[in-house]
C-alpha cells in the first residue's frame, strides 16, 4: 500500500473516485462495496479486516495505511501546522 500511496496515478484515481461515490446514495455505495469484496485475496482481506477493526475501535484509519508509525506522523503533521 505504501508504494501505491506514492504513484501520482493511484492517488488521482483515488481522488476521482472518492468524489464520484460522493454523489451515490448509501445504498449504491453498500452494494459496491458488496461486489468488491466477492472475491478477495487473502492480503485484500487481512487489510480489510485490519481497517474496519481500526474504524470499530474509533481510531484513524489513515495511520494503519502509512509506512510511518502514527504517533510519528501525527507529531510530524502538527509540527507542520
Amino acid at each position: 500500500m505504501a508504494a501505491a500511496s506514492l504513484d501520482v496515478d493511484f492517488k488521482e484515481g483515488i481522488q476521482y473516485h472518492r468524489a464520484m461515490v460522493r454523489c451515490f446514495p448509501k445504498q449504491s455505495c453498500t452494494a459496491a462495496l458488496y461486489s468488491l469484496l466477492q472475491h478477495p485475496t487473502q492480503v485484500q482481506i487481512r487489510f480489510f479486516i485490519t481497517v474496519l477493526q481500526q474504524m470499530a475501535m474509533g481510531r484513524p484509519h489513515d495511520c494503519s495505511l502509512s509506512p510511518v508509525p502514527c504517533r510519528a506522523r501525527c507529531k510530524t503533521l502538527s509540527l507542520q501546522v
